[in-house]
């Protein structure tokens, strides 16, 4: 191997205060009529997916800074035998639907106010404490550098996704990609667990022009994950940014997922690894 270091903590704090400037720029330049486009979330609006970002922030506030009883914990007393993703769909359905009263004003001024209570939150908890699990990573415990990895990834898809509702340039510059896709590759061990290689196999993902870039390697029958590109990976796949953050926010579909990557080295682990990227993130109709 060369250049690669075991995947480490992610800095996040500066990403998400950029973004969140960058989200409450973008909504303060629509028209009132834009607030009520809808997006590819089937059953919300440009103002249904603000109020989502809204509750997510008051939720973990609440749960995660002042260690209140966590919403699903709550919601699951009103739907016993819901499972945890039922309870969540239900929780933020019901959120959104019954918040819709607020003024598009009052939601960019509070979203102002939440992301900066986020951030300043997360700037002051050890980055290495154990908080709650990060699914796409794995059902224990995570630290909160993870955690608050995870809130900046979710926060920058749905941005996506309200940019691309109402023909506005998303935050598709490399200091807001970068991150992004940072947290996202800590689920890919995980989510390559069913890829068949040998072990020591290695495949390397850049992000172009940005000097990141990301290698799982097949080790003793399982894929761990490394900061850095490997020289001798079995497969290289380069990502531009605008290519990076359509195809993790799910904004594109299969077709166009498949025309785009374009993996260099073993051709069939190569289409392997581009296929199971298309079939995980492809947009769904």
């Amino acid at each position: 191997m060369s250049e690669l270091r075991a995947a480490g903590s992610l800095d996040v704090i500066g990403a998400l205060r950029a973004e969140r400037d960058a989200f409450v720029g973008l909504l303060a330049a629509l028209e009132p009529a834009e607030w009520e486009l809808p997006t590819e979330c089937p059953a919300w609006s440009v103002k249904g997916v603000a109020l989502h970002v809204l509750g997510d922030d008051f939720s973990l506030l609440s749960r995660q800074r002042d260690s209140a009883t966590n919403s699903l914990e709550l919601m699951a007393q009103e739907k016993p035998g819901w499972d945890f993703r039922r309870l969540l769909d239900g929780f933020n359905e019901a959120w959104v639907h019954r918040a819709s009263f607020m003024s598009t004003r009052l939601v960019r001024e509070l979203l102002e106010l939440t992301g900066q209570l986020t951030s300043d939150f997360y700037a002051a908890v050890d980055p290495d404490v154990l908080g709650e699990p990060v699914f796409f990573v794995g059902p224990a415990p995570a630290p909160y550098w993870m955690i608050a990895a995870r809130e900046y990834a979710e926060r920058w898809i749905h941005h996506l996704q309200v940019a691309r509702a109402t023909a506005r340039e998303g935050p598709v510059q490399i200091p807001l990609v970068a991150p992004a896709v940072a947290a996202i590759m800590r689920g890919f061990p995980a989510a390559m667990a069913a890829l068949p290689a040998p072990p020591g196999e290695a495949v390397s993902f850049v992000l172009d022009g940005s000097g990141e870039a990301w290698t799982v390697v097949n080790e003793d029958g399982g894929w761990r994950l490394y900061d850095g590109v490997d020289a001798n990976a079995a497969v290289r796949l380069g990502l531009s940014p605008e290519t990076a953050a359509g195809l993790f926010s799910r904004g594109l579909d299969r077709e166009t997922i498949l025309s785009k990557l374009e993996p260099t080295g073993d051709a069939n682990l190569g289409t392997a690894v581009r296929d199971g990227l298309a079939a995980v993130f492809a947009r769904t109709e």
